[in-house]
């Protein structure tokens, strides 16, 4: 496209360096690896964010239980006057004159026991925590993954466009050869034929592979949450992973089942679960509460300000202290106690059936992708040697055919099994890489390198 400009554009005197330098134009940006698109994917991901500002409510709630275990400190400050008849407070007699009144006073309590409601609250907040750190990380690994799976449909997609390139500029070379050949006599009308429809069908057939590259990019653009209005590039060049010293079976289960945060994240969802039942239980006690104030008033006559003592004397003579007891006995409250400690068991055993539940799909999730990574990784070698043998055979009847030994459906025949077992061969290899990093992923390395 420079090139082409620049042919176009009438001849101009060559730009100062810094004229260059402000009329530069921004460098398309480098193709972006797997590691990169995950990273990316990550940082921008929205379900990453919504869960961190999650566990960020998590530690507001920590805080909170914590600060509930601390003495509650109260103070107040009032002030009032009157007008006309009210009460002299040192007669105690109704008089007709107008005074000023401010009072003063400083309270504390704290809870002595409440059933140990504040310990577990707590120790749930904690707990919470320790939970939403865990669904973070699966949060991450999940939009890793999802970017992951739409990379490599980028990357089969471009092979795909590739291969079906080739296969049609081989066939348009072979209508170009059978076209000559025509024209000597020593080939048919009906063999041209045959050949052009193989022609065809190899162009329609890149038409469709770059439909769906296309298509694969956008599905890799929103898994990535970039932004539309630029170009992604990736980097297709992608090595083969071999896992000679891939763990067994049984270590790579024993790891995720303890360390996967899906498991962890269901473990913790148990201990919250109980502790909050520890909480309702805890409703169902009695608590006890101790307490005390300080207060003090100050009282002046406004008509004569002299009948009283001063400020300072009367918020010195007039301070009082007290100290007080509470115990709070629940007797009948509509039964929300009741209710509030099944609710809370119930939840508990929900938690503990949902924990069985996770740890079996992630059983089965890793066996799957262990037997799928032996798999494919037999097949990957079968449909090497495969596509060999029909690049081979194909050779040799694109041999014959231009001497006339084979017809041009034979040739087609053979070209569309070279193009079937080198698609093969690449969606092997392809699944290969994939699944051996998902079974390093089980047995604790991260899918970001």
């Amino acid at each position: 496209m420079a090139a082409d400009s620049a042919l176009l554009s009438p001849a101009v005197p060559a730009p100062t360096p810094d004229a260059a330098a402000d009329a530069a134009v921004p460098e398309e940006p480098a193709p972006m690896s797997l590691e990169e698109c995950m990273r990316y994917a990550v940082e921008h991901s929205p379900a990453v964010r919504r869960q961190d500002y999650t566990n960020r409510n998590y530690r507001q709630d920590y805080i909170e239980s914590v600060a509930a275990l601390v003495p509650s400190v109260s103070g107040t400050v009032g002030a009032s006057t009157s007008f006309g008849r009210s009460v002299d407070p040192e007669t105690n007699t109704y008089t007709d004159v107008s005074n000023f009144d401010n009072s003063y006073s400083v309270s504390a309590q704290m809870p002595l026991f409440a059933g140990l409601t504040g310990i577990n609250t707590v120790r749930a907040a904690r707990v919470m925590r320790l939970q939403g750190v865990e669904e973070l990380q699966l949060a991450r690994d999940q939009i890793a993954l999802k970017t992951m799976e739409a990379y490599f449909d980028v990357v089969y997609y471009t092979e795909s466009v590739r291969l079906a390139r080739e296969q049609l500029e081989t066939s348009t070379a072979e209508l170009e050869k059978s076209r000559k050949l025509f024209e000597l006599g020593l080939k048919s009308a009906a063999d041209v034929a045959e050949v052009e429809s193989q022609q065809a069908s190899d162009d329609y057939l890149l038409t469709q592979q770059e439909n769906n590259l296309a298509l694969a990019e956008i599905a890799l653009a929103e898994a990535m949450n970039y932004p539309a209005d630029r170009p992604l590039r990736v980097d297709t060049e992608v090595a083969i992973e071999t896992p000679a010293g891939v763990a067994p079976f049984r270590e790579v289960l024993d790891n995720a089942l303890e360390n996967n945060p899906k498991a962890v994240a269901a473990q913790y969802d148990v201990r919250h679960s109980k502790l909050q039942f520890s909480v309702a239980k805890g409703n169902l006690l009695p608590s006890l509460y101790v307490g005390g104030g300080y207060s003090t008033n100050f009282f002046m006559n406004l008509d004569d300000r002299s009948l009283y003592a001063s400020f300072p004397s009367q918020f010195r003579d007039n301070r009082g202290f007290y100290v007080s007891a509470q115990l709070n006995i629940p007797i009948f409250g509509g039964l929300s106690r009741r209710t509030a400690r099944n609710r809370a068991r119930n939840n508990w055993r929900i938690a503990q059936q949902t924990r069985t539940e996770t740890l079996r799909t992630l059983q089965s999730e890793v066996a799957q992708a262990y037997q799928q990574m032996l798999g494919y990784g037999k097949e990957f070698v079968q449909a090497t040697k495969k596509s060999d043998a029909a690049r081979l055979a194909y050779e040799a009847v694109a041999g014959k055919y231009e001497r006339g030994m084979v017809s041009a459906l034979d040739l087609q025949t053979a070209a569309d099994k070279l193009l079937e077992a080198r698609s093969e061969r690449l969606r092997a290899r392809l699944q290969y890489i994939i699944k051996v990093r998902l079974v390093a992923y089980y047995n604790g390395e991260p899918l970001i390198r």
